[in-house]
C-alpha cells in the first residue's frame, strides 16, 4: 500500500512539474533593452544626443515576421512587460524582426507618413533588430538613431556693431517623408516644402535627409537679407543624410557674410569651405 501511496505522489508530481513547462513559455517575458545613439537632444539626452528614454515615454513597437507577412503593433514604454504568448504568430524556430520610432505613431502596413511641419516632436527616433528567434530567452537590443539631419548655422564677427543674437535664420527645405518602420527605411513624400525660422548667433535645424540643392537659407542681418542654397555652400556634398550633422559657419564683417567651414560629423574627412556673400 505504501509503496502505491508512494508511486502515485510521484506519478503526481512529475505531471504537475509537466504541466508547469508546457505553462512556462506563454508567461515568458520578452526582454528588450533600449538605447539611442547620439547626434541631437531628446528626452533624457546628454549634450552629445545619446542616453536614454524616460519611463513615461511612449514608443511604437512592432514585431513581425517577414516571411509569412505577419505582424503585431503595441504601444511601449520602458515599463511595458510584453509576453511571448502576445505573439500568436510566433512559433518556436520563427525568426523576427523588432522596430521601434518615437514619438508614438499610428501604423498602416507597418508604414507611417512624418511632417516636421507639423510634429510636436521633430526628433524622430528609431530603431530596428532583425533576426530574433522567437521564444529567446536574451535581451533584444534596440539601438535608437536620430531619423533627421540637423542643420547647424553659428554666426561669429568682430564687429562689435553687429548684433549675432538678433540675426534671424529662415530654412527651406521637403518636409515630410514615409517611414517603413519594419524595413527600417525613410523615403522623402512629395514635393512640398516648409520654411522653418529661428533666431540667435547659433541655431539648429532638423530637417528630411534630401538632396542639399533643394535646402535654401534665407539671412537677415538687420536690413540686409541674402538667400543661398546649401548645396552652394556644401560643394561636394550631394545630400544631408538621416542621423548626420552639417556645421555651416558665417562671419559677418564689414557688411558681408563669409562662409567658412561645411563638414559632416561621422564622415571621413571632405575638405572644408570657403566662400562669402557681399550683402
Amino acid at each position: 500500500m505504501n509503496r502505491l501511496i508512494c508511486t502515485t505522489v510521484l506519478l503526481a508530481a512529475i505531471a504537475l512539474a509537466g504541466c508547469k513547462r508546457e505553462e512556462h513559455p506563454a508567461r515568458q517575458r520578452i526582454a528588450i533593452a533600449t538605447t539611442i545613439e547620439p547626434l541631437t537632444r531628446a528626452p533624457q539626452l546628454d549634450d552629445e544626443g545619446s542616453g536614454r528614454f524616460a519611463d513615461t515615454d511612449r514608443l511604437t513597437l512592432l514585431v513581425s515576421d517577414d516571411a509569412a507577412r505577419q505582424s503585431a503593433q503595441f504601444g511601449y514604454t520602458p515599463q511595458t512587460t510584453l509576453y511571448w504568448s502576445e505573439l500568436g504568430f510566433a512559433a518556436p524556430g520563427t525568426t523576427l524582426t523588432f522596430a521601434a520610432c518615437y514619438p508614438e505613431q499610428e501604423l498602416a502596413g507597418g508604414r507611417f507618413d512624418f511632417d516636421l511641419e507639423q510634429a510636436a516632436e521633430k526628433d524622430l527616433l528609431l530603431a530596428r533588430t532583425a533576426g530574433v528567434s522567437a521564444g529567446t530567452e536574451r535581451t533584444i537590443d534596440l539601438s535608437f538613431r536620430h531619423a533627421m539631419h540637423r542643420l547647424v548655422v553659428i554666426y561669429q564677427t568682430s564687429d562689435p556693431d553687429v548684433a549675432l543674437d538678433a540675426i534671424e535664420t529662415r530654412c527651406t527645405a521637403q518636409s515630410t517623408c514615409t517611414v517603413d518602420l519594419a524595413a527600417g527605411t525613410l523615403t522623402p513624400a512629395g514635393t512640398r516644402q516648409a520654411t522653418f525660422t529661428e533666431s540667435g548667433r547659433e541655431v539648429r535645424f532638423l530637417l528630411v535627409p534630401q538632396p542639399t540643392d533643394g535646402v535654401s537659407l534665407e539671412l537677415h542681418v538687420g536690413a540686409d537679407i541674402r538667400k543661398v542654397s546649401l548645396g552652394e555652400l556644401a560643394e561636394g556634398i550631394d545630400r544631408i543624410e538621416g542621423g548626420r550633422q552639417l556645421h555651416v559657419t558665417l562671419t559677418v564683417r564689414n557688411g558681408r557674410i563669409e562662409f567658412g567651414d561645411a563638414v559632416i560629423e561621422g564622415w571621413e574627412d571632405q575638405g572644408s569651405i570657403e566662400d562669402e556673400i557681399i550683402l
